[in-house]
């Protein structure tokens, strides 16, 4: 079980889901609101319905919508990934760091991130310095 804090009214809930943005009472307002969004989107004709052609923003070839979320042809939107994954930034991280599972018990996962914020800090960053604190103070 997660412990969330909802988007729309700020109270603390509990779910299941590692994705739930709101509490029960909000969820079905912001699925009003999303509904109303669409409906206006409709009527004002900018919504895009699956199977409709469209023009690629990037390349300006008419491609056929497949999902409600598609922006561009599916060619640009591979393009767009090997552009979004940065190789260096792996390359780097592997030459120069080892990787170390580190299991804790269920359900403290999320207060040892939220220590961790609290002290502006990476969780990483976190153990790095409790294992320097522990190696000065028992040698």
């Amino acid at each position: 079980m997660f412990i969330r804090k909802c988007e729309m009214c700020g109270s603390e809930f509990e779910t299941s889901s590692n994705r739930a943005k709101y509490c029960v009472l909000c969820r079905d307002k912001a699925q009003v609101m999303r509904n109303r969004s669409y409906a206006r989107k409709k009527k004002a004709g900018i919504s895009v319905t699956i199977g409709s052609e469209q023009i690629c923003p990037i390349c300006k070839k008419t491609y056929i919508v497949t999902s409600g979320s598609q922006k561009c042809c599916k060619e640009c939107a591979m393009a767009l990934r090997k552009i979004k994954k940065t190789p260096t930034t792996a390359a780097y991280l592997k030459g120069h760091y080892d990787y170390i599972r580190v299991n804790v018990p269920k359900g403290e996962r999320e207060g040892i991130k939220e220590y961790a914020k609290s002290l502006g800090m990476s969780v990483n960053k976190l153990f790095l310095t409790a294992l320097e604190e522990y190696k000065l103070n028992h040698q």
